[in-house]
Order: C-alpha cells, then sequence, then structure tokens
C-alpha cells in the first residue's frame, strides 16, 4: 500500500474553524477524513487521530512501510463505513466479522 491519501480525525469540541493549505475545516461534531499532509497540523490545533483512511483497496498489505499491517494496526474503510483492524490474518470490523 502507498500513503493513505487521508486520515480520520475528530474536531475538538470546543474549536473554531482552522485553515490549512488554502482549505478551511470546520468544527462541526463528526469525525472527518483529511488528506495526510493537513492532519499533522490540524492536531496541533487540539483536533484527535483515529486512523488512516481511505477505500477498501488502500488498506495496509506489508508488515514495512508507514502504515504497516500488523496485529491491532487500524484502518478507517470509506468504502464500508467501518473501522477495521487487523487481527494477524484478517481484516476485522467493529463487530469482530471478517471483513
Amino acid at each position: 500500500m502507498t500513503a493513505p491519501l487521508t486520515h480520520r480525525l475528530i474536531p475538538p469540541a470546543n474549536g473554531g474553524n482552522v485553515k490549512v493549505n488554502g482549505r478551511t475545516y470546520s468544527a462541526t461534531a463528526g469525525a472527518q477524513d483529511v488528506p495526510e499532509f493537513d492532519a499533522t497540523h490540524l492536531q496541533a490545533n487540539g483536533w484527535t487521530y483515529l486512523a488512516p483512511s481511505g477505500p477498501t483497496t488502500q488498506r495496509p498489505t506489508s508488515e514495512l512501510g508507514v502504515y504497516p499491517r500488523v496485529r491491532g494496526a487500524k484502518f478507517w474503510d470509506a468504502t464500508l463505513s467501518h473501522m477495521v483492524i487487523w487481527d494477524g490474518a484478517n481484516w476485522r470490523n467493529e463487530a469482530g466479522a471478517i471483513s
């Protein structure tokens, strides 16, 4: 897998709008997928990182790299709209089913 195009973040409850690289992010309640290169700046402004995100085809596939597929690795699957976690053999959703 190449680096995800986006990171899943939650804005701070009491935050205002944040402008990063010409884009304005609203602190509206709920998780948002943001470009990887904006995520660090948003985290410095109180946003909480959840997981790398992208379509099913961008799930980590290697034990090496920036986003290794190791036991416990999380990925927000935008195709399924679910967090999936690698159990060492399969990707599983929040209910424990193979996804």
